[in-house]
């Protein structure tokens, strides 16, 4: 009788294992379907897009939960990503809600962030040390963190022309 218990246990044991085995494997593929579409600003930053194609995307209106995906990516609170568009936090709120598109003006400072956030990631060498550059203090920029910066085109063309310098070895 003893004997046959062992066996029992070690019977459901192995088929515990076996589930627990299976799940592991499961939930990667879950990662892994996941992880082949990336989110819209995901593929903004992964690759140039055409001029052209930008400015239908500004024309059309980039969808609102960009924003969502912005703070996700750039490892930011909100209220930087509103202060970036010039949002109020309300309409960004609405706008995802109704799963509507952002106005011209906003759409274009999206693009405008994932263009520096590529050249900062071609820059640095890959996306953690670009997005902790973004948001550190720079001395170069009067103390304002890079991704404050953004929220103008003139303000965008001093951290392109940073990042330009230090591409070329950190002269100014």
């Amino acid at each position: 009788m003893v004997k046959r218990r062992r066996a029992m246990k070690g019977s459901a044991g192995a088929r515990s294992s076996a589930k627990g085995a299976g799940a592991p494997r499961a939930h990667r593929h879950t990662r892994l379907v996941r992880r082949k579409a990336p989110l819209p600003f995901q593929r903004f930053v992964a690759q140039d897009t055409p001029t052209a194609r930008k400015i239908a995307l500004i024309r059309a209106g980039v969808a609102a939960r960009v924003v969502n995906e912005m703070v996700a990516y750039l490892q930011v609170p909100k209220g930087v990503v509103f202060a970036v568009l010039h949002m109020p936090e309300s309409t960004a709120h609405k706008l995802i809600k109704d799963n509507r598109t952002l106005d011209r003006a906003a759409s274009e400072r999206v693009v405008r962030v994932a263009d520096i956030t590529r050249m900062a990631q071609e820059t640095f060498s890959g996306r953690e040390p670009a997005t902790q550059w973004l948001k550190t203090a720079n001395l170069a920029l009067a103390g304002a963190a890079p991704l404050s910066m953004l929220d103008t085109e003139p303000g965008a063309g001093e951290v392109r022309r940073l990042l330009q310098a230090i591409s070329a070895g950190g002269v100014m």
